[in-house]
């Protein structure tokens, strides 16, 4: 390969670089400015079908240029929160909520949504049998031979975005496969149809990116972050029963930790 190839590909590469650097500074800037627009929301108690601030005026409010604050509104249309009537503006269709979980207490997703008067709700992704990785031989006690089924589900809190959980279990606790659960909370699916009382977790949590099925399937930005509180649940003999991976949308949740000494 020439000297002038060698610089045109080192030009290509640089150029190719400096457009993702760029396109992911612009997307932290609209997050950022999304992220204000919903505390001028909370903090000037903005209710349901009331009209919000015009571009130019949360340009001065933000103190953002005007496509910052046009693709942070993008991102509230697309999650359902705000709408815009031709010629009139732009409308809150509903309030941004907040949920602030402890660790302390374990409670199903669908426990803690309740505990806020909120009304829990579940999208069903699928639900497969495949055979366990490393991690969930290690973490759920079985053998490499057998097999696990896998839930994957979106959870929502008043129709928004909570959490994208995948759980696994080892298929031997299932006599018949189930093509799909009724029960907003997998806790009392299996309590009610196996007699399976999960008593405790060992939780971690872990910032992080969403995968690409996430990606796909939710429709949620790259580069958008997640809580991903990885967990194994036991049951009241102390078996592993759960592996589970669980997404949270931190915008959404918070998880709160009593500490003391």
């Amino acid at each position: 390969m020439s000297k002038t190839q060698n610089l045109s590909n080192m030009s290509n590469n640089i150029n190719k670089t400096l457009k993702m650097l760029k396109g992911s500074k612009n997307q932290t800037l609209s997050r950022s400015a999304r992220k204000r627009i919903i505390e001028y929301i909370k903090k000037n108690e903005v209710q349901p079908h009331d009209a919000l601030p015009t571009e130019a005026a949360f340009m001065e409010i933000l103190d953002a240029s005007r496509h910052t604050v046009r693709e942070a509104l993008v991102l509230m249309e697309q999650e359902n929160l705000i709408y815009k009537i031709q010629g009139k503006g732009t409308f809150l269709k509903k309030r941004p909520i907040h949920i602030e979980s402890g660790l302390e207490k374990l409670e199903s997703i669908t426990e803690v949504v309740e505990g806020y008067h909120l009304t829990p709700g579940t999208q069903w992704i699928g639900i497969e049998i495949k055979n366990p990785t490393e991690q969930m031989i290690e973490e759920l006690k079985i053998e490499p031979s057998e097999k696990v089924i896998t839930f994957k589900r979106v959870r929502t809190a008043n129709g928004n975005l909570a959490s994208y959980c995948v759980d696994t279990m080892p298929l031997k606790y299932f006599e018949t496969i189930p093509h799909e659960i009724d029960e907003e909370s997998l806790f009392a699916y299996l309590e009610k149809n196996l007699g399976i009382y999960i008593e405790s977790a060992v939780s971690y949590i872990v910032p992080t990116l969403p995968t690409g099925e996430m990606t796909h399937e939710l429709g949620v930005s790259q580069d958008q972050l997640f809580l991903l509180l990885q967990q194994i649940h036991f049951d009241s003999k102390g078996s592993p029963v759960i592996f589970s991976n669980d997404y949270f949308q931190p915008d959404i949740f918070k998880f709160k930790v009593n500490r003391t000494r």
